[in-house]
């Protein structure tokens, strides 16, 4: 989609912080809401997980995540013009949790999921590791199309974000992490069916990636994420590192994998529920 990608540069070129932001985040409000992506998938999956809600409620929340996706893209294009915006665009708490681990330097995996403006929340926090010398990695799935694939990688890399595709051996990973890597993990997609547990209170498909890293390097887990308070006004929290069951306590591999994967998918979860209109509702993630 070569035109798609001409018009986000752009936008690039043309948004920043005040009244082009604004015009740039009414152009993108004003398509998502005239096309709907996945308007009733987003439906679907808030009365999954909110039954007793009206059909009113969930058509107003659907409003409000295309409002996010539409300021996401507003903020994050107008970053480009400088990536040290990031520091005055967020407030942070608990870093000194991250900050403690990397003076250690101890592995870490950084869970997070498609919530908030995630694009500068990655951008703050490469840049926040790169103060106290560390790179920063993250995995991600290919782009099915290579235009904005490629553009999403160029864009990533201009703060230092090195990527990983997420097709890589898990044990590669294990060994990065190991060897004290950093690396982010966006951990809310449905996979291929080895591992069913509950996401968001709905027996669901999940990744195994994540636990099988956290069980295989024994790096601290450590869930994230970016609030947004305003345009252009964010809190990122980072919280404690989970508590996931050993190999003493639970010796069978499989029930140990069910189990670090339910930890991920809870700490995941509570942020979500804090401000549902932040989290991508878009993703099919309830496959049968």
């Amino acid at each position: 989609m070569k035109a798609a990608v001409a018009a986000i540069r752009f936008f690039e070129h043309f948004s920043r912080k005040g009244l082009r932001a604004d015009l740039t985040k009414r152009f993108f409000s004003g398509l998502l809401k005239l096309i709907k992506p996945r308007g009733d998938l987003i439906l679907e999956n808030l009365a999954r997980v909110y039954p007793e809600s009206s059909e009113r409620w969930r058509r107003d929340l659907r409003s409000k995540v295309y409002e996010n996706i539409a300021w996401t893209l507003a903020e994050t294009l107008a970053l480009q013009r400088d990536h040290s915006q990031a520091f005055q665009w967020v407030r942070s708490f608990n870093t000194e949790i991250l900050d403690n681990l990397m003076e250690e330097n101890r592995g870490v995996l950084l869970l997070s999921a498609h919530f908030g403006n995630w694009e500068l929340g990655a951008s703050w926090l490469t840049q926040h590791a790169a103060r106290h010398g560390h790179k920063m990695y993250v995995i991600y799935q290919t782009i099915h199309d290579p235009d904005i694939n490629e553009y999403l990688i160029e864009m990533r890399g201009r703060y230092g974000l090195i990527m990983i595709d997420k097709d890589v051996s898990v044990m590669r990973v294990a060994h990065m992490l190991r060897n004290g890597a950093h690396i982010m993990l966006l951990n809310d997609v449905s996979g291929d069916g080895r591992v069913r547990v509950p996401f968001l209170g709905v027996d669901a498909t999940n990744m195994p990636g994540a636990a099988l890293m956290a069980m295989l390097s024994g790096a601290a887990v450590v869930p994230m994420c970016i609030y947004r308070d305003a345009p252009f006004e964010h809190e990122i929290e980072v919280f404690e590192p989970l508590k996931l069951p050993s190999e003493d306590e639970i010796s069978n591999r499989e029930e140990r994998l069910r189990l670090t994967t339910l930890e991920i998918n809870t700490a995941i979860e509570k942020f979500i529920r804090r401000r549902p209109e932040l989290w991508f509702w878009l993703h099919n993630r309830w496959k049968n």
